[in-house]
């Protein structure tokens, strides 16, 4: 604690030794709020419980939820080679990009899945306490690194509709809230601070519904996941959906079943294509 006011003092009087530019003193004062909050409510690993002592940090970061022992398990991010269509990965003997083995033989609904990070390490266990233990604090890293990813992946793709797979609605009152929509809920923000102007794409909530409640997927194979979704989505704003590019948003991507469902659904009703970006990929 004593460091923390230390460095806040330091931070404090290096704003009056200097003229400094109006961004500049944005920056010191943020730091310094950021700083006493952290005095005020220290940091706790949201996996162990543990203080998490970290004077510099990028807020960003998943070191900001994470003591650096659960940390150790590793972060894993999503790179070549994997499937050019469902965003496999393929282990490093292969040398490039290509189509998978199960794209090839049935190839998916969506037209182009891409992934934040592989579904191991710190992030299997930071999902689920996201998702089923509403510990949102790690939602603003995981939107981060969504925002990320969107710019890598789509920015420049044409994006008309940018669509959170949606929850049905006894679920969504279970859970209290669309973990997928947490992941993308202020990417408008974003892209204002990234490019000062608002995006070309808008973010729709409402277009397509989850009507259908079905178990969880967990506990089932490739097979009964389909046979559980089947019908599950609806679209009721068919007008809103024609002929658009429209990207589902979801957390963990395992055998597509249910963004490809939700894509079958879209396209069914006059959608001109469907990808996705996903947090994580088994």
């Amino acid at each position: 604690m004593f460091k923390i006011f230390k460095i806040c003092y330091k931070t404090c009087f290096k704003v009056s030794e200097k003229i400094c530019s109006r961004a500049y003193y944005i920056s010191v004062v943020k730091k310094s709020i950021r700083l006493f909050g952290q005095l005020l409510y220290p940091l706790k690993c949201l996996k162990c419980g543990a203080y998490i002592d970290s004077d510099e940090f990028d807020p960003y970061s998943m070191e900001t939820c994470f003591c650096d022992k659960c940390m150790a398990e590793g972060f894993y991010p999503m790179e070549t080679p994997f499937c050019i269509k469902c965003g496999v990965k393929f282990p490093w003997t292969f040398d490039e990009n290509h189509l998978c083995e199960a794209c090839l033989k049935t190839p998916l609904m969506l037209e182009q899945v891409r992934a934040v990070a592989e579904y191991k390490g710190i992030i299997k266990d930071a999902v689920p306490l996201f998702k089923y233990h509403s510990k949102l604090a790690v939602s603003k890293v995981f939107e981060h690194l969504m925002f990320q990813a969107f710019l890598r992946y789509y920015e420049s793709a044409g994006v008309d509709l940018i669509m959170p797979v949606p929850l049905h609605k006894k679920k969504l009152k279970q859970r209290g809230f669309n973990q997928a929509f947490f992941l993308i809920r202020n990417f408008v923000k974003q892209y204002r601070q990234n490019f000062d102007c608002l995006p070309s794409w808008k973010i729709d909530t409402n277009s397509l519904v989850r009507f259908k409640h079905t178990p969880s997927q967990t506990e089932l194979d490739m097979e009964q996941r389909k046979i559980n979704l089947k019908n599950a989505f609806k679209v009721v704003a068919p007008t809103t959906i024609d002929k658009k590019h429209i990207l589902l948003i979801d957390d963990v991507f395992t055998t597509g079943a249910t963004c490809n469902e939700a894509a079958k659904e879209l396209l069914n009703h006059g959608a001109g294509k469907v990808t996705a970006l996903v947090l994580a990929r088994t």
